[in-house]
């Protein structure tokens, strides 16, 4: 059975169709990366699933259980523990300004997990993780980017998700920086981590991920491992993107 499967699901803004019928399945120890150009649906579609956006249609389940069924919700309280089953990594860190990198992990950790006594130990071994835990005591502020998205990536890992979701890691990063970042991705996929990561990094995709997803006008137009979608394309739409950033 697969870990998420998603059938039909359709969002619009007003009359802005943004996702129309998306479906795909995602199976534990996956690395799937959605590909397309701006405005395909592919940060909508994360936002989605992650209940930050309500849906206006479809189908969704996490392993086994319903999320979404024909664009209903269940009860708040199954419907914060599904999403609950899911990380969210973002462009732009979401890290608190006010807070230690130490505190960024710890609090909304304990925040959503009551009475969670590992909290401290979670934190240490996700920063020496992501290779911070010498930056626990610095604020933000004194990070670099590719140094904050790391924390962001160490933040959403403390509540041991099923699922990482990634909204283009690394969009917001010089190319130094984004080195950083994708070798954390790299090594949570050589740790079998289910991932659907969002990404404008061909080399991430066509190397790490097992499915690529290309989308367009806010479908799926083709999918496929990338040694198909990135030699030999089905769709014309597929080929003429890849052909504009492969160069």
């Amino acid at each position: 059975m697969a870990f998420l499967e998603v059938r039909q699901l359709r969002k619009a803004f007003d009359s802005l169709s943004v996702l129309a019928d998306v479906s795909f399945t995602v199976n534990q120890g996956d690395v799937i990366a959605v590909i397309g150009s701006s405005g395909s649906g592919k940060s909508t579609l994360l936002r989605c699933l992650m209940d930050l956006e309500t849906v206006d249609g479809g189908w969704v389940t996490i392993d086994g259980e319903p999320f979404i069924t024909g664009g209903r919700y269940p009860d708040p309280r199954t419907r914060r523990a599904l999403s609950g089953r899911m990380g969210m990594v973002f462009q732009s860190f979401n890290l608190f300004p006010h807070m230690t990198v130490r505190q960024n992990l710890i609090e909304p950790y304990r925040m959503t997990t009551p009475g969670a006594g590992d909290a401290e130990e979670k934190c240490r071994q996700l920063l020496e993780k992501v290779g911070l835990w010498d930056k626990a005591d610095v604020y933000p502020s004194k990070l670099s980017g590719g140094q904050k998205q790391r924390v962001a990536i160490a933040r959403a890992l403390m509540k041991s998700p099923e699922i990482m979701l990634f909204d283009e890691p690394t969009s917001a990063l010089d190319p130094l920086l984004t080195g950083e970042v994708l070798g954390i991705l790299r090594r949570l996929a050589e740790e079998r981590m289910t991932m659907l990561v969002v990404t404008h990094e061909m080399s991430f995709a066509r190397e790490a991920a097992n499915r690529v997803l290309f989308m367009k006008d806010g479908a799926i137009a083709e999918e496929g491992p990338p040694s198909e979608i990135f030699t030999a394309p089905k769709n014309p739409d597929t080929a003429a993107f890849l052909a504009s950033v492969l160069h």
